[in-house]
C-alpha cells in the first residue's frame, strides 16, 4: 500500500491536506501576541497583537520595534513575548493537543489515506488478480477511514456547540 514518495513531496502532501481540512471546517487561525513583564511575580502586558496567522513574519518587525521600546523604556525589567494560536471564529484555542488541532490532524490523515487508497487503485488497475471489492488491505484500509469519519463526525458536533456557545458569549 505505501509508495515511494520523497520526503518534500510527503510533507507537502501533508500540508495540502492539514489546508484543506483547516478550509472545510471554516478556521481562521488567528495569532494573539503579547508583550509582557514580570513585576512583583506577577505577568504585566504591556501590548497586545491580534493577526492572521500569515501575517505574522510579514510584521515581526513591528513586534520586535515594540519590545524595544519597552526594553529602552524600563531597561531593568524583563521583557518578553508570548504567541498563542486561536481560532477567531469560535474563539477555541489552536495549539498543541487542542480539540480544533486534533481535529484538522483527523480530518487531513483521512484526506491522505483516501488519496492512497485512491492511488492504489489507480495503479492495480491493470491487474488481473486485484478486485477492488474483495482486496483485504484494502478492506482494511477503509474500514478504518469509515471509523475515523464517524469520530470526526462526533468531533465536528462538539466543536459546533462550542462555537454557538462562544457567539452567545460574544453578543
Amino acid at each position: 500500500m505505501a509508495q515511494e514518495v520523497g520526503i518534500g513531496a510527503e510533507f507537502q502532501e501533508l500540508a495540502k491536506a492539514y489546508a484543506k481540512a483547516e478550509k472545510e471546517l471554516s478556521i481562521k487561525a488567528y495569532v494573539a501576541i503579547l508583550i509582557c513583564k514580570k513585576v512583583d511575580g506577577k505577568e504585566v502586558v504591556l501590548h497586545r497583537y491580534d493577526l492572521p496567522r500569515e501575517s505574522v513574519e510579514r510584521w515581526q518587525w513591528v513586534i520586535d520595534w515594540r519590545k524595544a521600546k519597552f526594553v529602552c523604556a524600563d531597561p531593568r525589567s524583563y521583557i518578553y513575548t508570548t504567541m498563542s494560536f486561536y481560532d477567531k471564529t469560535s474563539g477555541e484555542k489552536y495549539g498543541f493537543r487542542s480539540d480544533l488541532s486534533q481535529l484538522v490532524a483527523l480530518k487531513s490523515k483521512i484526506t491522505l489515506q483516501e488519496n492512497r487508497v485512491a492511488a492504489y487503485i489507480k495503479a492495480n488497475q491493470g491487474n488481473l488478480f486485484f478486485d477492488e471489492a474483495t482486496d483485504p488491505a484494502l478492506q482494511k484500509i477503509r474500514a478504518k477511514v469509515e471509523f475515523a469519519k464517524e469520530r470526526v463526525a462526533l468531533a465536528e458536533a462538539r466543536l459546533k456547540a462550542k462555537v454557538e456557545q462562544y457567539q452567545k458569549e460574544q453578543q
